[in-house]
């Protein structure tokens, strides 16, 4: 998924929505870009496992070799292009270049070498290309329209959402998914229709789409929670602390997209990063030392979370296993914009104006790439394509420099001079459990410590162990216990002997505020059983949750929340679901934490017949007939003669034609009965059959509707 980083990084976050588009304001031409002038018929094989990155001051874009860390190809821009701010999108063999300066876009097509025709898309544009799929989304006017990837006119039908529209992603089976701020939702278009939209929060809310793993994820600031939206269409809906909600006009700053199913996130105002797990809904989060720079969506490969930092040019490496931050890695060594993606398991930070590049791999081994080098396919001179692992790889006396590292990590605290105090413990971050609350962090620097003690337990709650040594490690602390409703922030403080022998204590900055929880799971064994007294649900609990969620589609519709019973087997009946027919069934189980992955269920309800009996038949005959119409439309299936008070079965009620009885008016209705008599089934008129109520009107759910 990093092949769409880079084209969703040009489109800066919106105040209403957190995310909108910058509009491309002039033409989209379609242009096949060669190796350079006057090598048209030539063929490069490129590496697999690469990139293309921008090098604006030379008004080229060069291939690099992700495992040689080698540029391979060189591709020069267009003359009108050249000194721009260009974006490049990667898809597979689709490459497009985004000229921000001008809003025209072009492809790059190393292998066929085509040009194809200029066409106008207007102002207020995403293009977004994967999974073989390209879109375009108008964010004012709220237009989604698919198109073809190579020519870049339309497919299929468009649709209309309503504006102003969010920052979109594809999923792994080629759907768009487009926030809607305006009606706090999440909508899929996809085939030139728009299917049915998630509810992520209320209209107005700050809305950020990440597609992780596939499935998109929609982190909404202004409630402080990520819904995962599951490829069965049941989301997960994840509270996160409420330190999101400090994140200001335009929310947290979250990656376009991760390869992984972990999400980090980034909340500057409050120094908070918070890694939310997709798959299980558990997340960790810690507060840094942020200095006041401006900082670019996080990214993570593997365990460690990268976080641009333009103003250093640089990027933040945090460990998040070892719950440490590592030195930064330099890019520009100076102010600059950075693109920085993931892309086939390598991390690329790219200076689009300057000559350097890094790549890491996801063990974190990082190297440095100098793109201004000569020599290369598309450049003055000619040489074979380096590869991994030596063969034609230039000599190591013309490699490109590794990335200089710092000798000193300016996220870690100073060690103090002699005599100072110690410095406060770091990297206080928690970690939900069920039932508890983890935190780490990590320890003084300085002479004098005598331990550490968790500070903010509330009383009911225990901490474990009850204080550290310096040294003992691992520097973690358990609180159980607490409601699962409530938030609790924690400071470690560390005791050290100053100077003159007295006990002293300093204080962490706080914690995020945490929960002792996680979200529940699904729930299992989901049936639901027609009864004369409506339709009965029911499951078996996950641990953890304090009420379900419960919505059933079909004939019927609805929803509503049952409590949480004691015991691992929960039931409800719903009275008011009594029409026969197919269902589908769903509940999700809810705690403080967030709502868990749905169960559901498909299933086909018939409600329970039961004998009643025949009325207002004296002397007379009473047709059965196929259809719920008493004026002989429809053929007469069986004739009852004369037989007031036998018992017959009554399957269902469904109204039909209206009828009057020809010698009493006040026998008049379309109230009907399906029954069966001596073997036959089909429908009589409801005054001749006494079941509960009004004969007039339905007796549900004691006997069910008929299928519509």
């Amino acid at each position: 998924m990093g092949d769409m980083s880079a084209l969703k990084v040009l489109f800066r976050r919106d105040r209403l929505t957190g995310q909108v588009a910058i509009g491309l304001t002039g033409v989209v031409i379609i242009a096949a870009v060669a190796y350079g002038v006057g090598v048209a018929s030539a063929k490069y094989r490129l590496a697999e496992v690469g990139a293309w990155l921008a090098a604006d001051r030379k008004g080229a874009l060069v291939h690099a070799n992700g495992p040689a860390a080698k540029v391979d190809g060189k591709a020069a821009l267009p003359a009108q292009m050249r000194g721009h701010n260009i974006k490049i999108v990667q898809d597979g063999t689709t490459v497009l270049l985004v000229d921000q300066t001008t809003g025209v876009v072009s492809r790059l097509d190393p292998a066929q070498l085509n040009v194809g025709a200029s066409r106008p898309l207007g102002q207020g544009l995403q293009v977004i290309a994967d999974a073989g799929k390209a879109y375009t989304v108008d964010s004012v006017k709220g237009v989604l329209q698919q198109i073809d990837p190579i020519s870049l006119t339309p497919v299929g039908a468009s649709a209309t959402l309503t504006p102003v529209l969010g920052q979109a992603g594809i999923d792994a089976r080629g759907a768009l998914w487009v926030p809607v701020a305006g009606n706090g939702q999440v909508t899929a278009f996809k085939d030139g229709k728009s299917q049915p939209p998630v509810k992520t929060g209320r209209p107005g809310d700050d809305l950020a789409l990440t597609i992780a793993a596939g499935d998109p994820v929609v982190v909404n600031s202004t409630a402080a929670t990520a819904t995962v939206v599951k490829p069965s269409g049941t989301p997960l809906t994840v509270a996160l602390p409420a330190t999101v909600k400090r994140a200001g006009r335009g929310g947290v700053l979250a990656p376009p997209a991760t390869e992984g199913r972990t999400v980090p996130l980034l909340v500057p105002g409050a120094g908070s990063l918070v890694t939310v797990d997709t798959d299980t809904g558990r997340y960790s989060s810690t507060r840094l030392a942020m200095p006041k720079h401006r900082y670019r969506p996080p990214q993570m490969l593997g365990a460690k979370v990268y976080i641009p930092d333009e103003t250093a040019g640089a990027l933040l490496v945090y460990d998040s296993a070892g719950n440490r931050f590592e030195p930064p890695v330099p890019v520009a060594g100076r102010p600059a914009r950075l693109d920085v993606f993931v892309r086939d398991g390598l991390l690329w930070a790219n200076d689009p104006s300057g000559s350097r590049a890094v790549v890491i791999d996801g063990k974190g081994d990082r190297k440095g790439i100098d793109k201004y080098r000569d020599k290369v396919p598309g450049g003055a001179g000619r040489r074979t394509l380096p590869q991994p692992g030596g063969g034609d790889a230039p000599p190591p006396s013309t490699s490109p420099p590794d990335v200089p590292l710092p000798s000193a990590n300016p996220q870690e605290p100073r060690r103090p001079r002699p005599g100072e105090p110690p410095s406060a413990p770091a990297n206080v971050s928690v970690t939900p459990g069920a039932g508890t609350m983890r935190i780490d962090f990590q320890p003084s620097q300085g002479e004098g410590v005598l331990g550490y003690v968790l500070k903010g337990v509330p009383p009911g709650l225990t901490a474990s162990p009850s204080a550290i040594t310096p040294g003992a490690g691992p520097f973690t602390f358990t609180v159980s216990g607490g409601d699962c409703g409530s938030e609790y922030q924690f400071r470690v403080a560390v005791r050290y002997r100053d100077g003159t022998g007295r006990t002293r204590e300093q204080l962490s900055a706080p914690s995020d505020p945490a929960r002792p929880c996680v979200t529940p799971g699904a729930p299992t064994g989901l049936t639901a059983q027609a009864t004369a007294s409506g339709t009965k649900v029911s499951w078996t609990a996950p641990s953890g949750a304090s009420s379900y969620r419960l919505t059933w589609d079909g004939p019927v519709t609805g929803a509503t929340t049952v409590n949480a019973a004691a015991g691992s087997a929960v039931s409800t009946t719903l009275g008011n679901v009594w029409t026969n027919g197919s269902y589908t069934f769903s509940v999700a189980a809810v705690n403080g934490a967030g709502t868990g992955t749905a169960a559901r269920l498909g299933t086909r309800l018939t409600g329970p017949a039961a004998k009643y009996p025949v009325e207002r038949n004296g002397k007379s005959d009473a047709y059965i007939r196929s259809v719920a119409d008493a004026n002989n439309s429809g053929a007469t299936i069986a004739t009852m003669t004369d037989n007031n008070g036998e018992l017959v079965v009554v399957n269902c009620q469904k109204k039909g034609v209206s009828y009057t009885h020809p010698r009493d008016s006040s026998l008049t209705g379309d109230m009907y009965a399906n029954i069966t008599w001596s073997g036959k089934t089909g429908y009589v008129i409801g005054y001749l059959v006494n079941t509960p109520g009004d004969w007039k009107s339905f007796a549900g759910p004691a006997v069910w509707k008929c299928e519509p």
